[in-house]
């Protein structure tokens, strides 16, 4: 088929469809999206609440728990023991298909009556307010990733020890502040760089040890804003910054983030891929508009498929051997899974939420090991096979409509309407921020934020400057945020520094912070990559960059004439940063 042009039926833009997709579409049997790749990807990620949690009781135990389900939400809940114990069957709630209400209503009213559980944690021990993680052990405000072991305060990670702050990083220990590290150790305020040690404030560095400050440096030592030091100097000249006090920490961050627009960056963060387009890219084949993704193959229009995805396109947390999936939130181990949210080691199924080790489902959920099933009933192969085509077709014949007179058919993702969640409760306003005017505009749901009954016992701007002079009664106190609850990165108003927290600080002479821990990670997310591509050029005009900022310090194969190399990039093309391509980069930084 042909490539065609569509109009995105939620932001009215255009977007394309290629053959690749339509063959893609043929073979798992759905018709190609109305949805832009954009808005596909905000409607999967507000159905995902990472890190806005509520206190309410168990449904079933009554015991009080944390969970992420807000207290006005009709939803019946349970805790994780109870929703994991003999005592839930999910298939008792199930029901008839009703070919006089479209399919959607069917699901949402199936929502409201079966149990959901108060927190994705799974393999946890003695972890805390954690959600959306895997083999999590003595850890507190962890979100995403998994095998966190004494890790604080840390978001989409593998295998991080002894953390605090750090998002997007993988085989880390010992590291505070920072996002996007590969193998580093004790490396703080830092990001997008790998094999690093002793460290702060570091971008696109490789393999130094004891630097400060420094942007494309590989394989150095004792380097303070890219100026070589002795030893002795660089000691001397690293107690003069004290990095131990917040005065000290403002002031190298501002003249940091100033001297890190002064070099090229590269046009994405990509490494060994073939044929493919995106940003944080490792080791994939054939994969289009992707974010997050190492060893993968033929995908498309997702974020964070951290492995071994292959033939999958339009899914966010996806991986470990995910085959032909289609829109879905969170899964694993999984084939021909269409339209889903939370969906593990199960294959053909469709339009099913937070169900586990089945197969042949359509609309279900929270079922575990079962198969042939429809709206949580069980039915017969023969019986199974016979009702789908009947209720695909009606689901084309009898949409369902939302309040914006956004049509679903078979072949849309959940409507909005469903998600438990609200905009700003759910990732989708960490990667995509709206204010509450724009999220109304678009049709949204935005929660105000609750009144804080609880008020600070000590100010921000109170604090010790050095962690020299923090008391350990400092984990008794209630701090005040800086930003005081009013920014709109789901700010919690105060905030309290544990004990674990307090050790580290104090072993790694870190300066307490000044912000909570939501507002941290919205910060650290503002220095990061976006999930969208441009159509960009390399900005090497030969001796220097096409803005004057950099003058180039090696010959690059165009020699002295501009580089016209183009790519898709996540930068913005605005002029603030120097963006150059694979080969003009590799000249400047080997």
């Amino acid at each position: 088929m042909n490539q065609e042009t569509k109009i995105c039926q939620n932001c009215k833009r255009e977007f394309i469809i290629d053959p690749a997709d339509f063959d893609f579409y043929k073979k798992i049997s759905v018709p190609p999206p109305t949805w832009c790749p954009e808005c596909r990807m905000i409607r999967r990620q507000i159905f995902r609440n990472e890190r806005s949690l509520y206190k309410r009781a168990c449904e079933l135990c009554k015991k009080s728990m944390v969970m992420m389900y807000a207290p006005e939400k009709q939803f019946i809940v349970y805790c994780n023991d109870c929703y994991q114990s003999d005592r839930l069957d999910a298939l008792k709630f199930g029901r008839e298909y009703d070919f006089n209400k479209p399919f959607f209503a069917q699901f949402a009213d199936l929502m409201k009556v079966v149990p959901r559980r108060a927190l994705y944690i799974d393999f946890g021990t003695n972890s805390d307010y954690t959600n959306w993680s895997v083999y999590i052990n003595n850890s507190y405000l962890v979100f995403g990733g998994h095998h966190y072991e004494n890790c604080i305060s840390c978001a989409q990670d593998f295998y991080l020890t002894d953390c605090v702050d750090t998002d997007f990083s993988q085989h880390s220990e010992q590291c505070y502040n920072s996002i996007h590290l590969r193998r580093c150790n004790r490396v703080h305020n830092s990001f997008y760089s790998e094999d690093c040690a002793n460290s702060w404030f570091l971008y696109g560095c490789r393999n130094c040890t004891d630097c400060v400050g420094c942007t494309n440096l590989r394989n150095k030592s004792y380097y303070i804003f890219n100026q070589q030091y002795s030893k002795e100097e660089y000691q001397k000249k690293l107690a003069e910054l004290r990095l131990d006090s917040w005065t000290g920490i403002k002031a190298v961050s501002q003249k940091f983030f100033e001297n890190t627009l002064e070099y090229p960056r590269k046009y994405a963060w990509v490494r060994n891929v073939v044929n493919s387009t995106g940003d944080n890219l490792e080791r994939v084949k054939n994969c289009i508009h992707c974010f997050h993704a190492a060893e993968d193959e033929d995908c498309r229009y997702s974020f964070f498929v951290p492995s071994g995805a292959k033939q999958t396109y339009d899914v966010d947390h996806v991986g470990l051997g995910a085959e032909l999936t289609y829109e879905l939130m969170s899964g694993f181990g999984i084939s021909r899974v269409v339209f889903g949210n939370r969906v593990y080691y199960t294959h053909d199924a469709y339009y099913s939420d937070d169900c586990f080790n089945s197969a042949n489902l359509f609309g279900c959920i929270g079922l575990r090991k079962k198969e042939y099933c429809i709206l949580n009933k069980q039915y017969t192969k023969e019986e199974y096979d016979e009702l789908v085509p009947r209720i695909i077709e009606h689901m084309e014949q009898m949409p369902y409509t939302d309040k914006k007179g956004r049509v679903y058919t078979y072949g849309e993702f959940f409507p909005l309407e469903l998600s438990p969640f609200a905009y700003n409760e759910t990732v989708a306003q960490e990667y995509f921020p709206l204010t509450e005017k724009e999220v109304s505009e678009k049709g949204y749901e935005w929660r105000k934020s609750d009144l804080k009954t609880h008020t600070p016992t000590l100010g921000f701007d109170k604090l010790p400057d050095s962690i020299k002079g923090v008391a350990d009664s400092i984990v008794e106190e209630a701090i005040g945020c800086e930003h005081e609850g009013k920014y709109r990165e789901q700010c919690t108003g105060i905030f309290r520094v544990i004990k674990d927290e307090l050790r580290f600080y104090k072993k790694l002479g870190i300066p307490l912070p000044r912000l909570c821990p939501n507002c941290r990670h919205a910060a650290r997310l503002a220095f990061a990559n976006p999930a969208d591509l441009i159509e960009g050029k390399c900005e090497c005009g030969g001796r220097v960059s096409l803005n004057g900022v950099y003058a180039n310090t090696s010959t690059h194969f165009h020699g002295e004439t501009a580089c016209l190399n183009q790519f898709k990039t996540p930068f913005s093309g605005n002029g603030s940063e120097v963006v150059y391509c694979e080969q003009c980069y590799q000249a400047e930084v080997a």
